[in-house]
């Protein structure tokens, strides 16, 4: 804390992106109770890689730690260098979703801006690292070096409901470098997603390669499942979605993933 607070208290007023994990969230709470509620306020960008969990959790953590939250809607599929799914599509999102920070902290007068990028976030698997540098977003909790494992402990003191959610990424981190990005391919993480965590699984990706569908879990969710495999009823809820093959595999955070 010795080394976050100087950053924030020289940064002020500050708008934080708040993307409803827990790293922005300690970020926002830190900073909401350092600078005080009318010196921050929180930002929501929605895209079609934005779940709807996500949105709902952004707003209730602005509510908790009250402060204002202004939302912006950045419709991600109009940009051809996002859909195209290259190695730099991160860049291309977080060039757009930090354009909009931007104009929002103009239209209320806030001149600094701030991401919840963290300690154990490496630049060179983070093409979203570029763009955040060419806007001129500060990284508080990077600077401080402040890692995931301080950052989950500082969540649990302040009793703020994503101190135990799992890490997450946009739904386009799901499809292979190369497969372009579309709503109906989103759709269908999305709903299968959605399927495995309300059968009570917590880390889940479910990687898109066609009519295959990889589901990666966690190592506590993998060691609930007989054999390795999901239970019949589970998995004919995922292939409801579209998917015709399913296979289990442990979870393996990539660099599309940032």
């Amino acid at each position: 804390m010795d080394r976050l607070a100087p950053i924030l208290t020289a940064h002020q007023p500050l708008l934080v992106a708040l993307s409803g994990g827990v790293d922005s969230s300690v970020l926002l709470a830190v900073a909401a109770e350092l600078l005080g509620t009318d010196a921050v306020a929180a930002a929501l960008i929605v895209s079609e890689g934005v779940t709807g969990d996500e949105q709902v959790r952004a707003r209730r953590v602005a509510g908790q730690i009250g402060v204002r939250l202004y939302v912006a809607v950045e419709p991600l599929l109009d940009d051809p260098d996002y859909v195209a799914n290259q190695a730099d599509r991160c860049y291309h999102c977080r060039r757009h979703m930090y354009r909009n920070l931007r104009d929002i902290a103009v239209a209320n007068a806030i001149p600094w801006i701030a991401d919840g990028t963290q300690a154990d976030d490496a630049p060179s698997e983070r093409p979203g690292f570029v763009a955040r540098e060419e806007a001129g977003v500060i990284a508080p909790l990077w600077a401080a070096g402040w890692g995931k494992e301080r950052i989950r402990a500082e969540a649990a003191a302040r009793g703020l409901i994503t101190a135990d959610v799992p890490a997450n990424a946009c739904l386009a981190s799901r499809l292979p470098t190369g497969t372009p990005v579309t709503l109906e391919r989103l759709a269908e993480v999305a709903r299968a997603e959605a399927a495995l965590h309300a059968a009570g699984l917590r880390q889940v990706r479910v990687r898109h390669h066609g009519h295959h569908a990889r589901v990666e879990l966690g190592p506590a969710d993998l060691a609930t499942l007989p054999g390795g495999h999901l239970p019949a009823a589970l998995e004919a809820r995922v292939r409801a979605v579209g998917f015709t093959q399913i296979t289990v595999a442990p979870y393996h955070q990539g660099h599309t993933e940032g």
